[in-house]
């Protein structure tokens, strides 16, 4: 059922990318042959209006098809080279731009339905597993009062004590519970990502959102993710970063979505955003064919005052389009290997 969930889930996102491209170039004037989610035979194909849309059988991507996006057709008013410069790039961009806007709401949503993890109450909502918290008797929903008898009216307040102390130290906690006051104590434990960190091993109860904390929360999230991914895609083009480790096709996925989903409804909600973000991330790579390439080539030719030869363009997107199929076939060939070997796609 995972499985089923995340392919539809990756469907939409494709087709909300190609609508930002429809739409848009709609609205400036150009027509839209097809529209069409998949590649290679039509499973379904119906024309409305004057656009085709179908169904196809590959579902590794879509497409929008221009009128005049060859250089080679015959133009006219409504075709796409006949726009200029700044409304072809309106319409290549527009389709990022959605998966971003998606990535926003996606996560406005999640944020005002459980709360904004930017605003956390008190509350406990989560206790680790063979951490202090855990042996001590911790539980989801008892309220922080004190540590080490001062008191914590507030999560930062809290986190602040905490810090004060060292790993391996003895702690009390005292937590409200039913209306009753419980005192709680153990060793502090350590984080794994800094040894010298305490770590109780509790998470906070997100505080509640209204609407538009919600979106602002959202657009917050969705720039520290954006910033991280394209600070790891850096670090993997420097080799920072193992690329077989980092890198997953289709497949991994699938396989991910399917860890992530064990873990929650809000997790595997968040993982939808994130996939939306890497739409619109990888989209704006300034490669033929991906948007990012017709971008560049756009202001390539807004640069010089002519626009660059089809026939140059289409070499360059053929050596790409080896590239990024060779790359796919690489990362699948990972991605099913690790489903073999039954090692993990997210490290423990």
């Amino acid at each position: 059922m995972t499985i089923l969930l995340t392919i539809l889930g990756l469907i939409v996102l494709i087709a909300i990318h190609e609508l930002g491209h429809m739409l848009t170039a709609k609205a400036l004037g150009v027509h839209v042959e097809e529209f069409a989610i998949g590649f290679g035979p039509p499973i379904f194909k119906r024309k409305i209006g004057k656009t085709v849309y179908s169904f196809r059988l590959i579902l590794l991507g879509g497409f929008a098809k221009m009128a005049g996006m060859s250089q080679k057709e015959e133009q006219g008013p409504e075709t796409y080279h006949t726009k200029p410069p700044w409304r072809r790039a309106l319409i290549i961009f527009a389709g990022p731009a959605v998966n971003f806007v998606a990535a926003i709401f996606i996560l406005a949503g999640l944020f005002y339905v459980i709360g904004n993890p930017a605003n956390p109450t008190n509350e406990v909502g989560q206790v680790q597993p063979e951490s202090m918290a855990a042996e001590a008797g911790m539980q989801e929903g008892d309220t922080l009062v004190a540590f080490e008898g001062q008191q914590t009216p507030s999560w930062e307040a809290f986190t602040e004590a905490v810090n004060e102390r060292e790993p391996g130290e003895a702690a009390a906690v005292t937590v409200e519970r039913g209306g009753e006051t419980v005192e709680l104590s153990g060793e502090l434990g350590a984080s794994e990502q800094d040894p010298e960190q305490p770590l109780v091993g509790i998470g906070p109860e997100p505080g509640s959102a209204g609407p538009l904390e919600a979106l602002v929360a959202g657009a917050v999230q969705t720039g520290q993710i954006s910033v991280a991914y394209v600070d790891g895609l850096i670090q993997l083009v420097t080799g920072q970063i193992n690329f077989f480790d980092a890198a997953s096709g289709p497949v991994g996925i699938v396989a991910v979505s399917d860890e992530v989903a064990s873990a929650g409804i809000a997790p595997y909600i968040q993982f939808f955003a994130l996939i939306s973000l890497i739409l619109a991330i990888m989209n704006l790579l300034p490669i033929l064919p991906l948007d990012g390439g017709h971008l560049l080539m756009i202001a390539v030719e807004k640069l010089r005052g002519r626009r660059v030869n089809e026939e140059t363009m289409g070499k360059i997107a053929f050596v790409f389009i080896m590239l990024l199929i060779t790359l796919m076939l690489v990362v699948t060939y990972s991605d099913v290997s690790r489903l073999i070997s039954g090692e993990p796609f997210i490290p423990e």
